[in-house]
């Protein structure tokens, strides 16, 4: 045959248009919030379910809520791109009798909160992190429901949507679980299917169709997701065998057979389940009886701090009044007036009065009736309502504060307050909150303790099999939260980094970083509701007794709106409360917080001069907060002279100035070696002219986006919240390019170009720089009152105080003038 003939395709076989996708959601899933069990994050599920186009997405956690939270948020984050996406809030309950493992789905507010009790049941009844859960527990007496925010405590199912996993090594058990399911769930009830591409799903599909038949069960299409794309499966092992201690040569069967665990779209699924179609339809049956989303969730403020008959606002204000003039006893400034009544009108608006009320109260306990020293910081420190509750020590008027950072119209979300107590007595004050609250309506948030490089390159590579001196090798490389992997630095320890299998071990520590690794206690944030805590999150059990903690952490209380009160522990209060007891006993001086930084405003005994010299010569040893090698280095090169300069010392000296190359510009500055010409009237001139041009502050990093790179207020608070939390979220990438763009299209780098970094610093670095200076006005600088020629503390009462806070104590200092100014400090903290 010398010439080809070409194929007519004949008009029967020409290509047809595709039919209609039928809509399908995806209800089974695992996050890496069940620990080890997942390749994906909750985040990255949602996102990608949302652009698979899907009809909605579940999140279905092992025995917990952990997880639901950093869904919703993605979620609502995307909620205009994706209107008509559903996102679900579900659970995995995971039984210790053998029972195969059930998805609960609750389908309004109250079959939540029953949910989370039972939840709750197991946690108390396991070891901190294992939940003990019976298959008894979830129907209990069967009794009828109620009607009360809380739900019926004895029949958790009331409300709930429920879809079986079938245990497919015990058929008969299955059924049987399958039975009692659908006659106590009557109508709730489907049984999930899945494809597994190892031979048997026609089979198995069948199989589970006619038993579903058999209970009036219908089936549900899933595949039962692990990860949402499947190069994830590689992660998936590791974890696995992490989880089961063995490597990924000896795990074996442990090991999922394939890749097909992953989020597929409803094209996929519907080819899969072509012919038991009705499966695919029952997923949007189910969602349709569902009329729960975590945004129903309403905190309500506990009223026991509430006067009688007043409402929580009338109370605060009564209290404000009298606290301003105990503060003000020469009466309030035009100033002070404004502030107060400006901070009580958004208080009122927000409806946030019974928060300060309960913080009031904690600090009124302690103070008055425990006599623990104590004191509010952080934002707090913005409020002048705060100051006059007493539950800070600093005048807002004297330290040029901005409320707004505190509370604001664009911030959805309760103000935070951090209260340090003295360290030797907080257990008093936590225990008085469990007391007047109660173990069910209290609880300490969690912390979410994830996967740092060093530790994922541990864990990693035993389970690749690397033996231990190669890995120690590893750990001595830089591995920073913010640094990339440079594999370059392997070859420096003999390894070669385009090894096949050392390539694949660090995209895998690429991803583990950030995981979930367990939940640990929150070192005092408390969580306060009116009602009962656990209809709205489980509690479950601390490492410690008497302890309660919540399956949320900080951040993830703040969607909610859920009030936390921070009870913390700090030992320079103990210091200074036995430093104002030796005062009393050797100098006959009472002294009070808000008393300490007298001679800082001229109004004091004694000049400041004295104790800033000591800075210059570097003697801080033990004096809180520039005792390291860092700052003792810094302080002979910056020279304070007054307490700002403390502040800023303190800032400076952090990764992300000396990073984005602010220290030296900042001294040159300072000392006039190199100069700065500031535009009048220029705005971003006027919030950098106290730091001579550098931005060293968050608020300055706040300010700069507003009226240098454009940014509204609430694009500015969110560029806050992405670098408080640039470790667990990455989002400070978001803001970087439009930051710099803005700056740029602003025309703001007419400073120098050997300083042009301090003026546009690196959005990257912007995380880095010092925490709030809020935070740091509050942690005071404390100077004692010289005591005269010849009144010296005792070495007897100085190895008391010694003893009192190992990490810091009482310096006695002479000055090298004169013997009649010989005097004595006590610690500087900032």
């Amino acid at each position: 045959m010398t010439q080809i003939v070409p194929l007519v395709r004949p008009a029967k076989l020409r290509a047809q248009p595709p039919a209609s996708i039928a809509a399908y959601a995806e209800l089974v899933s695992t996050t890496n919030f069940s620990f080890l069990r997942s390749g994906s994050s909750p985040e990255e599920l949602v996102t990608a379910a949302m652009h698979m186009g899907l009809q909605a997405f579940g999140v279905t956690d092992r025995n917990s809520f952990a997880g639901v939270v950093r869904g919703y948020v993605i979620a609502r984050d995307l909620k205009e791109r994706f209107p008509d996406f559903r996102y679900l809030v579900g659970v995995r309950l995971c039984f210790a009798d053998g029972t195969p493992d059930i998805i609960a789905y609750p389908s309004n507010r109250l079959a939540y909160g029953r949910l989370c009790k039972l939840l709750t049941v197991a946690n108390q009844r396991g070891e901190k992190g294992k939940p003990v859960l019976h298959f008894a527990d979830l129907f209990g007496s069967g009794g009828p429901g109620s009607t009360s925010e809380q739900g019926p405590t004895e029949n958790y199912a009331q409300g709930q949507l429920f879809i079986l996993i079938p245990d497919e090594s015990d058929w008969g058990r299955t059924e049987q679980v399958l039975e009692q399911l659908a006659t106590l769930a009557r109508g709730r009830v489907w049984v999930a299917g899945s494809v597994r591409f190892d031979g048997h799903d026609r089979a198995r599909l069948n199989r589970i169709t006619e038993l579903g038949k058999r209970h009036n069960a219908p089936m549900l299409a899933s595949n039962d997701v692990l990860y949402h794309e499947p190069n994830r499966r590689m992660v998936q092992d590791v974890v696995t065998c992490i989880r089961e201690h063995l490597t990924l040569e000896t795990a074996g069967w442990q090991l999922a057979a394939n890749a097909e665990r992953h989020l597929k779209p409803a094209q996929e699924m519907a080819r899969l389940f072509a012919e038991h179609k009705s499966a695919i339809a029952q997923t949007q049956a189910f969602i349709a009886r569902i009329d729960f989303s975590l945004d129903q969730l309403k905190y309500n403020y506990p009223e026991e701090t509430i006067g009688d008959g007043e409402t929580a606002q009338q109370t605060l204000e009564r209290l404000t009044r009298e606290g301003a003039a105990k503060r003000y006893p020469n009466g309030m400034s035009d100033k002070i007036k404004r502030s107060i009544w400006t901070e009580l009108c958004l208080i009122a608006y927000k409806g946030y009065a019974a928060y300060f009320l309960t913080v009031h109260d904690i600090v009124m306990y302690a103070r008055y009736q425990r006599k623990i020293m104590c004191r509010g910081r952080g934002s707090a420190a913005n409020s002048t309502v705060c100051f006059c509750l007493e539950i800070t020590a600093v005048n807002p008027e004297d330290a040029n504060l901005v409320f707004g950072r505190f509370i604001s119209t664009e911030r959805d979300e309760p103000p935070d307050i951090d209260v340090d107590f003295e360290h030797e007595r907080r257990e008093e004050v936590m225990q008085y909150v469990y007391q007047k609250y109660g173990g069910k309506r209290t609880g300490l948030t969690a912390n979410v303790i994830s996967y740092r490089s060093k530790s994922a390159i541990h864990e990693t590579a035993k389970v690749f099999g690397v033996s231990d001196d190669t890995i120690n090798a590893f750990n001595q490389l830089h591995w920073g939260w913010g640094s990339s992997l440079d594999l370059a630095g392997v070859t420096a320890i003999g390894l070669n980094p385009d090894d096949p299998v050392l390539a694949q071990m660090f995209e895998v520590i690429k991803v583990l970083r950030g995981f979930p690794r367990h939940l640990s206690q929150h070192v005092g944030g408390f969580v306060i509701t009116r009602d009962s805590l656990e209809s709205s999150v489980p509690i479950g059990k601390s490492a410690m007794d008497n302890r309660n903690i919540i399956e949320w952490n900080k951040d993830d209380i703040d969607v909610p709106a859920i009030l936390k009160v921070d009870v913390l522990a700090l030992g320079m209060l103990s210091c200074l409360r036995r430093g104002f007891e030796l005062m009393k006993v050797h100098y006959q001086q009472d002294i009070e917080l808000t008393q300490l930084l007298a001679e800082e405003k001229g109004r004091g005994l004694f000049p400041k001069d004295r104790v800033y010299a000591m800075t210059h010569r570097a003697d801080t040893i033990g004096v809180f907060q520039i005792e390291s090698r860092a700052q003792m280095s810094m302080l002979p090169r910056l020279k304070p002279v007054e307490f700002y300069d403390l502040v800023i010392e303190v800032a400076i000296v952090r990764p992300g100035p000396i990073r984005g190359g602010m220290v030296h510009p900042y001294l040159k500055r300072r000392d006039g070696t190199e100069p700065r010409a500031p535009k009048p009237g220029d705005k971003l001139d006027q919030v950098l002219e106290r730091t001579k041009g550098i931005p060293l502050f968050r608020e300055q990093a706040m300010q700069m986006a507003i009226v240098g790179a454009g940014f509204s207020a609430g694009e500015a608070d969110q560029l806050r919240r992405a670098m408080a939390a640039r470790r667990r979220t990455g989002k400070i990438e978001i803001f970087e390019k439009r930051f710099i763009d803005g700056m740029t299209k602003k025309r703001r780098t007419h400073t120098p170009s050997n300083s042009r970094s301090a003026a546009l610093p690196r959005s990257r670095d912007l995380p880095n720089t010092a925490s709030p200076r809020a935070t740091r006005r509050p942690l005071r600088c404390w100077f004692m009152p010289h005591a005269g020629s010849n009144a010296i503390i005792p070495t007897s009462s100085r190895r008391l105080c010694s003893i009192a806070s190992p990490w810091v104590f009482m310096h006695l200092a002479r000055s090298s003038a004169t013997p009649s100014n010989t005097g004595w400090r006590c610690a500087l903290s900032m």
